[in-house]
């Protein structure tokens, strides 16, 4: 069987599945035999659809990447204001770190940064939207205009690299959501302006 030969529907409910054994299992421990007899598949079939563990990983993240990509892209198209939209992505993300195990980073970062240097041109496209998200933000009058926000999303990049060395930077007792919650908070009230922050206010129980 080979990936050309499946319909999106059955790709993306593989590729799903996968996606979340990597997830909570992280990379090194979702070996062929262990993602197969999970799936209840054989390992031949997956060997067939991807060729090698590595290509899986790299065939189903960037897989995740794209799909959450155009989930944002979607809540902001349908979204009444920037605030809207971000809270509403940051509840999506949230759902995401319930799943994930720090196992996930710390593999990505060391057994398979290769992998990861796979995606660096998306990573730098969602800079640039977010660029683009916090201008539209300003205009909008929810963001303060006197920040410097080139700096401020990289900032946030440094603050979100933190989470995936959650053992060494956070005190024991520290769970991934209590941190994320915090960071995304804390940056939203961080350029909020009056308007923004009222806003906020009554959004922030919804995440």
């Amino acid at each position: 069987m080979q990936k050309d030969s499946l319909s999106p529907e059955t790709y993306a409910a593989l590729a799903e599945a996968i996606m979340d054994i990597i997830c909570t299992q992280g990379p090194k421990a979702a070996t062929m035999d262990y993602v197969a007899a999970r799936l209840q598949m054989s390992k031949r079939t997956l060997y067939e659809i991807f060729g090698s563990k590595e290509a899986m990983i790299i065939d189903v993240v960037g897989y995740d990447m794209h799909k959450h990509h155009e989930l944002y892209c979607h809540i902001f198209d349908t979204s009444p204001d920037v605030l809207v939209a971000l809270t509403r992505i940051f509840r999506k993300q949230r759902d995401l770190m319930t799943r994930m195990s720090p196992r996930f980073f710390r593999d990505m970062d060391t057994i398979y940064h290769k992998v990861r240097a796979t995606y660096d041109h998306l990573h730098k496209k969602h800079e640039e939207d977010l660029l683009a998200v916090f201008n539209k933000g300003v205009e909008q009058g929810m963001f303060r205009p006197n920040v410097n926000y080139r700096v401020l999303s990289r900032l946030m990049k440094v603050q979100m690299e933190s989470l995936k060395r959650m053992e060494e930077v956070f005190p024991p007792g520290i769970t991934l959501l209590e941190a994320y919650d915090t960071m995304a908070i804390g940056l939203l009230r961080s350029i909020a302006t009056p308007e923004g922050m009222a806003k906020l206010d009554q959004l922030i129980p919804e995440l």
